[in-house]
């Protein structure tokens, strides 16, 4: 005769085999990272005034100065066109001489005076072509320099716009992670409930299974919400040239 008693004790010896990797997991501690839940984001405005300091805005900065130098020089060019020169000259002018004859031993004689002098020249040489092309070439710069400004404008607009998008998304981020911490403490509740039930045989290994896959789901899309949120604050420090979290 087939012995269903003998059957069913080592289908269960089996299932408590199985089980015994649940209970372990369950023991694992996962928790929300604090400092995520507790993120304070500052002004958005406090944001734009930092993000001044940005790389490219002090690019943008050097070029313009670079500009307005060039152009300070390319005003004061016209001294090219004027040449003066001069010299100075102070010495001692010496003539020596010598006299003898049938009467006279010979003897040597100097005279000599102090005496300076200078003298100066001024000259005047204009091309045509550049004096005709002088103011072309202050416009040329002068447009240069409100060229780069207009792109400065440009590039902190785009920037502005990229640190608002970014702290938008921190803001969602930060809300659907408290939705998403809470989902997780109550499948982790649910999942203790069932074991405490399942170790005083009041529940079976399937609703066991079923609590344990449920907690680790919801554990799972809370670390994938933890990631997205720390990735964008890390980006919003970077554009904003602020530091948020990592103080």
């Amino acid at each position: 005769m087939f012995n269903y008693k003998k059957m069913w004790s080592q289908i269960s010896s089996f299932a408590l085999f199985v089980s015994l990797p649940f209970f372990v997991l369950a023991q694992e501690s996962v928790e929300v990272n604090p400092d995520l839940t507790k993120v304070q984001l500052p002004p958005l405005e406090s944001l734009f005034q930092n993000a001044k300091n940005n790389p490219g805005i002090e690019m943008y900065a050097t070029k313009v100065e670079s500009q307005k130098s060039l152009l300070t020089t390319e005003q004061r060019s016209w001294l090219k066109y004027f040449k003066i020169g001069g010299s100075y000259q102070y010495g001692n002018i010496a003539v020596n001489s010598a006299f003898t004859n049938e009467y006279t031993p010979l003897f040597n004689q100097t005279t000599g005076q102090i005496q300076n002098s200078w003298y100066g020249t001024v000259g005047i040489s204009i091309p045509l072509d550049d004096l005709f092309d002088r103011k072309n070439k202050l416009n040329r710069i002068k447009l240069d320099i409100k060229s780069t400004e207009f792109e400065t404008a440009k590039f902190l607009d785009e920037l502005h716009l990229r640190i608002t998008e970014s702290y938008m998304n921190v803001k969602l981020h930060l809300s659907t992670l408290h939705k998403q911490a809470e989902e997780f403490y109550i499948a982790k509740g649910n999942f203790q409930m069932i074991e405490s039930e399942f170790k005083l045989s009041n529940a079976t290994i399937s609703a066991l299974n079923v609590a344990k896959r449920q907690e680790t789901e919801a554990f799972e899309r809370l670390k994938v919400k933890e990631f997205a949120m720390l990735q964008e604050l890390i980006k919003l420090e970077i554009l904003s040239k602020t530091k948020i979290i990592s103080k």
